[in-house]
């Protein structure tokens, strides 16, 4: 018997990018349900089997299943891999070269579902100072009686991981299960200090398709990352992807990342109000004595600082764009010329503000137009260049 677990598309976004481009990919019919547990007599006869339909995003590339499962699946949630010698040999050198290569020794990490606790020992090995996070209540049970400091719940923006920050995270096989990746992502962010670093592990995308494996999809399985997705995943919410790698014989996408700053506007804030400032004082200290300001630069930069400064009055302003003679620079409503202006109608102090042009700018000025006046150049000060005497001074 099939049961049809398939979302309605009109209402289902990509979970990565928002989109609702969506493109059907793969059906599976006759799929299990759920893959964590097998099965007791007694529950075979109820046991229903469902149609799984695969999707992958046009925008971002995520490959998907729309439907999700319910948060208390995970109460009892119980896959554990820690009897393989093979996943025990790589697990522990994957910690130890992990703890050794950000210097984590005596350092505060996290491991977002971190199972068992099988991981989490390897790292309390390479001596760094560890706690789990978990939400099966049988794998904190487990990883407790290890001895483990293991917390309990999800992690999401809204739900950031308790007793932060920490120094580091490890994320394994967790991310493929998650609803929101943006969202736990965003959450084991807020929770690090400002340059945490961290290890996520997902199943290969790449690995499933180079294998034909259709048997790699399964409903705990809701998003399936390449390297490529991934890093997309971890960049769009606040992360700097430092190594990409395939681990455990390809099997595993591994991305080692840092936190990203956070851009810090206050300084731009401090430069706009320092250099508008100066730019007045300048123009009007000029004006004062009697000496005539050009502006070299009609572009984006040039009408904007015009704008914003209200510096007046300026003769004109230069560009070397024929398309832009003639004109006026908006709001400021300064009149652009060609720069034989300087020739025909001198002044004695040219403020340049076309930074990508600068060294063109000066050279043309100082040997094309011979200038010998002030140059002023913004920046994030007002630098002024006194040609005379081949010194710089800053305002």
């Amino acid at each position: 018997m099939t049961h049809n677990l398939e979302s309605n598309l009109l209402d289902w976004y990509c979970r990565l990018c928002g989109s609702n481009h969506l493109h059907e990919c793969l059906i599976l019919e006759n799929a299990p349900s759920n893959i964590q547990r097998l099965l007791a007599s007694d529950q075979v006869a109820a046991d229903l089997a469902i149609t799984l339909v695969v999707y992958q995003c046009q925008e971002c590339g995520l490959v998907q299943l729309a439907q999700t499962l319910d948060t208390d699946y995970y109460d009892d949630y119980m896959m554990t891999v820690s009897h393989s010698p093979q996943m025990t040999a790589f697990q522990r050198s994957q910690a130890v070269d992990f703890v050794s290569k950000f210097d984590l020794a005596g350092k505060r990490v996290i491991e977002v579902g971190c199972g068992d606790g099988n991981y989490l020992q390897y790292l309390r090995e390479a001596r760094a100072t560890v706690c789990g996070i978990e939400p099966s209540r049988a794998f904190r049970q487990m990883a407790q009686s290890r001895d483990l400091q293991v917390l309990e719940g999800f992690v999401s923006r809204e739900q950031p991981i308790p007793d932060a920050p920490y120094d580091a995270f490890v994320s394994r096989q967790v991310l493929e299960h998650v609803p929101d990746p943006n969202s736990f992502l965003q959450g084991i962010r807020r929770a690090l200090s400002p340059r945490g670093v961290g290890l996520v592990e997902v199943p290969s995308l790449e690995q499933t398709l180079e294998g034909g494996r259709f048997y790699d999809f399964f409903p705990d399985h809701i998003s399936y990352f390449s390297s490529l997705t991934l890093r997309q995943a971890l960049e769009r919410n606040g992360f700097e992807v430092m190594e990409m790698s395939r681990g455990m014989n390809g099997e595993y996408n591994v991305a080692l990342v840092r936190k990203a700053p956070e851009h810090d506007f206050a300084d731009l804030q401090y430069t706009l109000d320092v250099v508008t400032k100066n730019l007045r004082v300048f123009v009007d200290t000029c004006n004062q004595q009697g000496k005539r300001i050009a502006v070299w630069g009609a572009g984006g930069k040039g009408i904007t600082v015009l704008a914003i400064a209200q510096v007046k009055p300026i003769a004109y302003v230069i560009d070397s764009d024929p398309h832009k003679h003639g004109c006026f620079t908006p709001v400021s409503h300064f009149p652009v010329f060609a720069p034989e202006k300087l020739l025909s109608d001198p002044v004695d102090a040219v403020i340049v503000t076309a930074l990508a042009y600068r060294d063109e700018i000066l050279t043309q000025l100082r040997e094309g137009l011979g200038y010998r006046g002030t140059i002023a150049i913004v920046g994030k000060e007002l630098q002024i260049v006194q040609d005379s005497q081949d010194a710089v001074r800053r305002v």
